[in-house]
């Protein structure tokens, strides 16, 4: 379960995002440039900028509560809580693409958050999104998509994973590490 503020961040992330594309984003660029971003935060910085769980789908990484409240949005599933009404409110759902309804809130994003969206924005924004999709194909996707052969519910990406696919030394590894044990003992 998300909390208030980890949900308010992946809104301000999501607007953010969508708002350098006003004529609308697709589900898979979208889910490209957070997963980019997520990466080469975590590689430079030991630490995601959302709280939100990568799964290897077939078109590459998906931010599993960004897309499930984008599924609510759209009728596909239902809602089993009003923890995501605050991002469903925030976002127009066209056919396959969506816009901002609203403006990201700054307060949520640092200014490293900020850094790497808009290198990944900037990577992203020109490149088809089937491509994109086949760039996000790196070794950590490549990973657990093996893994979820066995089992499909082991498709989940691990921060350790994304981060080494994105090149992150080996002091970085260790923080991020520490940090996962820390969060699974307390959280």
């Amino acid at each position: 379960m998300k909390t208030r503020d980890e949900i308010l961040k992946i809104k301000a992330t999501l607007l953010y995002i969508l708002a350098k594309f006003p004529e609308g984003l697709d589900f898979i660029k979208l889910f490209k440039i957070m997963y980019f971003a997520q990466q080469e935060h975590l590689v430079k910085y030991a630490r995601g900028v959302v709280d939100d769980s990568f799964y290897a789908l077939r078109h590459g990484p998906v931010p599993s509560f960004t897309y499930k409240a984008i599924q609510i949005g759209q009728g596909k599933i239902e809602k089993t809580s009003s923890d995501m009404d605050v991002i469903i409110a925030a976002i127009v759902i066209n056919n396959d693409k969506l816009s901002a309804n609203a403006v990201a809130d700054m307060e949520y994003l640092s200014i490293s958050d900020v850094k790497c969206l808009d290198s990944a924005v900037s990577r992203c924004k020109d490149v088809d999104s089937y491509a994109l999709s086949d760039l996000s194909h790196d070794k950590a996707w490549k990973k657990a998509i093996k893994r979820a052969q066995d089992d499909p519910e082991k498709n989940r990406m691990t921060l350790i994973d994304i981060a080494k696919a994105g090149k992150a030394n080996r002091d970085v590894i260790a923080t991020i590490r520490e940090h996962e044990i820390i969060m699974r003992a307390f959280g």
